[in-house]
């Protein structure tokens, strides 16, 4: 084109006295590409709670401009209002297009977002917890704050003072833009674009809640007026009013976790929804069976969120579409229409505009537009949108409140022309648009599209299992010291997901690392599940800090999370390499081929190997790489469950070894290494399968160990026949048969023993009481323990046992099995029974204590043995049979062999010949009155004072070889000193049976043996007065409370 022609080409088409014209904002801002476009056309769509696309087409002289350096430019689109003033559409410049060029002549198409649109870029995925939706919003908003100007209406901090703090929000896999939109959506939010000159790119996000604290247009009241070319003001051309069914009620649940109770909330329409004839529909929806991130906890609760949804379905229930030619009109709005049609309402329509699409096409000269047409081709073809605008009022909704996801394929607004009759008036007028809006007294509220419809509460869904790792309460992965576990009261513990973003720009900061973390609210509070869990009962398994857990998700929702599992995620210091070779790794990491790993082989019986982590993770507790006999001899057969000890070493475990013809079974908790070992017993560390020590059972420690059971304890090495019956736990027949052999023992002794004159068994005839004990009021001590041990209870129900077993039932029938009927411990050895002291046996008995033999028993000492008796002491020997060289024989090997009777007679007795003889020495009788030697017919001599008495009925005959009589002489005899009885002398300790705790200033009574009672308080120690007498004395002691 020559030149002149270009100058007048671009003299007719300068911006001056058009109806649009393009300015980059900010006066000190140019840009040489920009400032060679002129407008040629233009469409734009906007929505509430939408980024708006603005599609501008221009013309320029050169062919040759940077498309590059106009992209994320502002940029103001200016047009020319009805009454001369100007009215400005602001966006950000997202794609610039060459749409061809002729004889010198370029055709440019711009397309135009709001700031919001930067947000539908960048994509994360982060946790919120314990945080107001204001602030979530914030934070979100935060990175795009160079760029980006948003505002908060006013009527929306009140409108948010009902809306509960969000325990936890998560954003998964979403761009910020769909979280934004989400948030506002859950809470019934809305937000639209204003033009502002102090904003970074000319115009603001305002989010909003209520319709009339909206700005009005600038033209409002608009006039309601059929199309007309002749029209000089911008008016309303065409109003249609489109109703439809919607809900007459909405009803939502939820659980509420904590408080373990179903919540619920619903509101009613506030419009009617049909004609007499139409029916009720009621729409009820379930928000999150174990959802604690919404933070309802009340019925008023859901009350709110049912009100907002039921505002979602009336604000959609009752359109206005409309067409106009009104320049100014921008969605989120308020207009009011002057003379239009009645349309069932009574006032003129007070409305809020909610989508507006524009088409503008500038005042070029006919013969201009045409020659460029003729050029470049027809404008219409360019004034197109990107894409389809996703649309939520289809015809097609269901109830008028969930529509599906996809919208209608009769809905215009999912096309991406402008409506024909739009672009029609604005070929003829300059300017048209169409819109739709919703009446100011029904507030709108958002809705989203998702897979099964469009929802208030629309989320991303969590497909499949994630890992998470559990962190400390700063975010920390490493625990501190024994501070390994960090849970609630309710044992959930705080994770934070590998999907979270590791910076600080949009959510909260996040700790990746060991340190301290600005926010812990960056890390989220999950449930634990456990295999079972009951009030009070169930299992307990709590992950600790740097574990790395499963998690799922409940409905698949982002916020209902729940720890499934944990995960292994080490790598110990040996194994199998992989190569096709399978070659062994040694402990410096080289592959040897066929050789056992080093690390494997330094394991001892008490000493493991192997058990580190080349990188930083968890290993399991057993594993299978070490099969070989000169490793761990370990083919993956140990199973089981292992806890380690807080900051520490320690551990306990519940080991189940499956080795062939192996098998084992281990409890065993490191604290002196106490251990329960059952089966194929061996030494084990760690994964080490140690040397062989035996089979069957074995219970050891090193510490204390105690066997206790309150209704009695039988150990027995007699078993079923041949070893493989299986007896009922109480069968205790074998020691019923040596008790029965003990009562008969005991009746034929005791009564030898009462024959010959000497102390009778006390476990025979009683101990206190004739045919009475402790044990038994109504047996000896022999026979109460042998019913005792004939015991029979039922076996059907605890508390019948318990019965049968007080009332001493020895009674046999169907139902019945063997157990003791008191508390006793009975120990039967088929094979022997051997106790063995290294130092000290004692054997007490509060009542007898009896050792009795079919055959004999020995006492065998070393050293002195002692046999005190605070009564008799009865020796019995031949009451059977006697004895082939001796009935009782008593021998001091050395030493003197004593006999005294130091406060009672001694007598010495025997039916044949009584000897006394000293082989080396003297015999000398001595008494300190009299001593008497007489025979049966008479005959006798009495030693007396000083004298010598003779009597016999017969003669006395003297022998001698010599006789001497000398005279009178005095000699004393020394005689034995005799102690005098031992006094009993002692005081006792009251305590308590639950705590053994002393019980002071308690009243009581002490009753001797001899009938003597002493009765008193106990000091402050529980201790009570001295209790004494001349000898040994049995007492009781009885507790004395008032009574009322």
């Amino acid at each position: 084109m020559p030149s002149a022609d270009r100058s007048a080409l671009w003299a007719e088409i300068s911006q001056a006295n058009r109806l649009y014209r393009l300015e980059v904002p900010g006066a000190s801002t140019t840009n040489a590409s920009i400032d060679a476009l002129r407008v040629e056309g233009w469409v734009q769509r906007e929505a509430v709670s939408q980024p708006f696309e603005m599609r501008i087409v221009c013309l320029s002289l050169r062919a040759d401009l940077a498309l590059s350096s106009m992209i994320d430019q502002p940029l103001t689109l200016i047009t020319v209002l009805a009454n001369g003033s100007t009215g400005k559409r602001t966006g950000l410049i997202r794609a610039v297009e060459s749409l061809g060029s002729d004889g010198g002549l370029a055709r440019y198409r711009l397309t135009l977002v709001p700031w919001i649109w930067l947000a539908t870029q960048q994509g994360r995925s982060q946790v919120f917890q314990q945080r107001s939706v204001a602030d979530i919003i914030e934070r979100v908003l935060a990175p795009y704050a160079d760029a980006g100007s948003w505002a908060f209406s006013s009527e929306v901090s009140g409108f948010l003072a009902d809306a509960p703090i969000r325990t936890y929000c998560t954003q998964y896999r979403e761009s910020d833009f769909d979280f934004f939109s989400r948030l506002l959506t859950e809470e019934g939010l809305a937000w639209r674009i204003e033009e502002d000159e102090k904003a970074p790119l000319g115009h603001k996000l305002v989010i909003f809640s209520a319709n009339d604290a909206q700005p009005a247009d600038p033209g409002s009241p608009i006039r309601f007026h059929r199309k007309s070319s002749q029209e000089r003001s911008d008016a309303v051309q065409a109003l249609v009013r489109r109703m439809r069914q919607s809900v007459a009620q909405v009803h939502l649940s939820a659980w509420n976790v904590d408080g373990k109770r179903q919540l619920a909330g619903s509101a009613a329409a506030r419009f009617a929804v049909g004609g007499k004839n139409a029916p009720r529909i009621e729409y009820d929806d379930v928000l999150g069976l174990n959802d604690r991130s919404r933070g309802w906890d009340s019925n008023r609760t859901l009350e709110r969120y049912a009100g907002l949804m039921m505002e979602a379905a009336e604000c959609r229930a009752d359109v206005m579409l409309g067409h106009s030619t009104v320049r100014t009109l921008r969605a989120g709005t308020r207009i009011e229409v002057d003379d239009a049609p009645a349309l069932g309402l009574q006032a003129k329509p007070a409305l809020l505009l909610d989508t507006v699409e524009h088409v503008g096409i500038n005042n070029l000269p006919k013969d201009t537009a045409a020659s460029i047409a003729a050029q470049l081709g027809d404008l219409s073809e360019h004034l197109v949108f990107d894409r389809p605008c996703a649309s939520v009022t289809a015809e097609d909704d269901v109830f008028g409140l969930v529509p599906t996801a996809t919208g209608s394929a009769h809905d215009e607004t999912n096309d991406v022309h402008p409506q024909a009759q739009s672009l029609a008036a604005a070929k003829t007028l300059g300017y048209a648009n169409s819109f739709s809006a919703v009446h100011l007294d029904r507030p709108w509220r958002p809705v989203l599209a998702a897979a099964d419809g469009a929802r208030l509460h629309a989320k991303p869904t969590a497909s499949g299992v994630h890992s998470a790792i559990v962190v400390g309460p700063s975010g920390e992965t490493s625990p501190n010291g024994a501070d390994e576990l960090y849970c609630n009261d309710r044992g959930d513990v705080r994770v934070r997901f590998h999907w979270q973003t590791n910076d600080s720009a949009g959510g909260d900061a996040q700790n990746t690392g060991g340190g301290d973390a600005k926010d812990n609210r960056s890390t989220r509070w999950i449930r634990v599940a456990q295999r079972q869990a009951g009030p009070g009962m169930g299992w307990q398994w709590l992950p600790r800090i740097g574990q790395e857990v499963l998690v799922k998700f409940v409905d698949l929702d982002v916020d209902q999370p729940v720890i499934v599992g944990a995960l292994y995620n080490g790598r110990g210091d040996g194994g199998i390499e992989p190569t096709p070779g399978g070659a062994s790794r040694n402990q410096e990491g080289s592959a040897s081929q066929g050789q056992q790993s080093d690390v494997f082989a330094q394991a001892r019986n008490g000493s493991p190997s192997a058990q580190a982590n080349l990188a930083a993770g968890h290993a399991p507790a057993w594993h299978g790489s070490s099969a070989d006999d000169r490793g761990h001899r370990n083919a993956a057969a140990l199973s089981g469950f292992k806890t380690k000890e807080f900051g520490g070493e320690g551990f306990s475990q519940l080991v189940f070894d499956d080795s062939n013809q192996q098998l084992r079974v281990q409890l065993h908790a490191s604290t002196a290494h106490s251990q329960l070992n059952l089966g194929h017993l061996i030494h084990q560390a760690d994964n080490f399968r140690g040397s062989f020590r035996g089979q069957g059972l074995e219970l050891r420690t090193d510490g204390y160990a105690a066997l206790r059971g309150g209704k009695g304890v039988l150990l027995s090495t007699y078993h079923g026949a041949g070893g493989k019956q299986l007896e009922p736990v109480g069968d205790f027949a074998a020691g019923m048969a040596l008790l029965k052999q003990v009562q008969q023992l005991g009746q034929a002794l005791s009564e030898a023993a009462m024959k010959h004159e000497t102390v009778q068994l006390a476990g025979h005839i009683g101990s206190d009481k004739a045919n009475a004990s402790q044990l038994d009021k109504e047996r000896a001590p022999y026979a109460a323990m042998e019913h005792t041990a004939s015991g029979m209870v039922a076996g059907d129900a605890l508390e019948t046992a318990y019965s049968d077993a007080s009332d001493k039932s020895i009674a046999t029938g169907d139902g019945k099995v063997p157990h003791t009927t008191d508390a006793v411990v009975a120990l039967a050895a088929r094979g022997g029974l051997a106790m063995v002291a290294g130092q000290q046996l004692q054997i007490v008995a509060g009542e007898t204590a009896t050792l009795a033999s079919g055959g004999d028993i020995n006492l065998a000492l070393a050293d002195v043995l002692r046999v005190h008796s605070g009564q008799a002491i009865g020796l019995l020997a031949g009451a059977q049979k006697a004895d082939a060289e001796s009935g009782l024989s008593i021998i001091a090997g050395s030493d003197d062999l004593d006999f005294q009777a130091q406060h009672d007679e001694l007598r010495v007795q025997a039916k044949d010949a009584l000897k006394i003889a000293s082989t080396d020495k003297t015999v000398e009788f001595a008494a300190k009155k009299k001593i008497r030697i007489a025979t049966a017919q008479g005959a006798s001599i009495t030693l007396q004072n000083g004298d010598i008495t003779f009597e016999c009925p017969g003669k006395i005959t003297y022998h001698a070889v010599q006789r001497k009589l000398a005279g009178p002489t005095s000699l004393q005899h020394p005689l034995p000193a005799n102690p005098d009885a031992a006094p009993f002398q002692r005081k006792y300790v009251i305590r308590r049976a639950t705590d053994n705790q002393p019980i002071p200033r308690q009243k009581y009574r002490i009753t001797m043996d001899d009938g003597r009672t002493i009765e008193g308080v106990s000091d402050d120690k529980g201790e009570t007065e001295f209790a004494k007498s001349d000898g040994i004395q049995n007492v009781v002691i009885e507790l004395l409370y008032d009574r009322a």
